[in-house]
């Protein structure tokens, strides 16, 4: 039987949020966006899933995980989300696939992540994806420099999936900390990154304004 892995950073301080606690344990409806993030792998069978933490947030996340019955285990993470992840990768179980989500991303759907478990199959490495809707300007300081053509443009969701074996391989031949995310790992890696539709609803909790976003869609979702 194939073996899937799952990783959730969750070592971030939100310092973009602007609150006196992360982001990812901001309550809502009754339970933390790190309650709702996990709730939707509930019925996902999983080899391994580890959380990366920080020390101040340990014992939060273990209460979580007794309360939702969610069996994961935590692991410190390190100083950039990345830096977690990798952390996290090497202490994780032998498994075929490897899917890597934030924590804060909590309108995920089970289709979804189906969807990309069952690309990573075929496919070195799989993100989902949607569309960039603004226009998008390089700039240098305060000055255009450039108006980038939206069709060559996507904007990047997680769960993100990659076959084990090679993320691996790329961590140990290819790593370093300027990688801001696996899938540009895999890219310095020289292999082929694979595009799925994303969904519009899957966004990051980044700013208190997105909070009512996703009130929002617990109300729709939960009638």
């Amino acid at each position: 039987m194939s073996k899937i892995n799952l990783i959730i950073p969750a070592a971030g301080t939100s310092n973009r949020f602007q609150s006196t606690i992360p982001k990812q344990f901001h309550v809502l409806d009754g339970k933390t966006i790190l309650e709702h993030t996990l709730s939707a792998f509930k019925d996902i069978q999983l080899e391994d899933c580890l959380i990366a933490v920080n020390k101040n947030t340990e014992e939060k996340v273990h209460d979580i995980l007794e309360k939702l019955s969610f069996s994961a285990r935590t692991v410190r993470g390190g100083d950039t989300r990345a830096e977690s992840v990798r952390e996290a990768f090497y202490e994780a179980k032998e498994s075929d696939i490897t899917l890597i989500h934030d924590a804060a991303r909590m309108c995920l759907t089970r289709p979804l992540i189906e969807r990309v478990i069952e690309a990573a199959w075929r496919y070195d490495a799989v993100i989902p994806a949607i569309p960039v809707t603004d226009t998008i300007k390089k700039v240098q300081k305060d000055r255009v420099i450039k108006t980038l053509t939206r069709d060559d443009l996507v904007a990047v969701q997680t769960p993100q999936a990659f076959k084990t074996a090679s993320l691996r391989r790329a961590y140990e031949d290819y790593y370093d900390k300027s990688i801001t995310d696996e899938a540009s790992l895999i890219e310095n890696a020289g292999n082929a990154v694979h595009i799925i539709k994303g969904e519009s609803n899957n966004i990051k909790v980044t700013y208190p304004l997105d909070l009512e976003y996703v009130r929002n869609y617990i109300r729709n979702n939960n009638n």
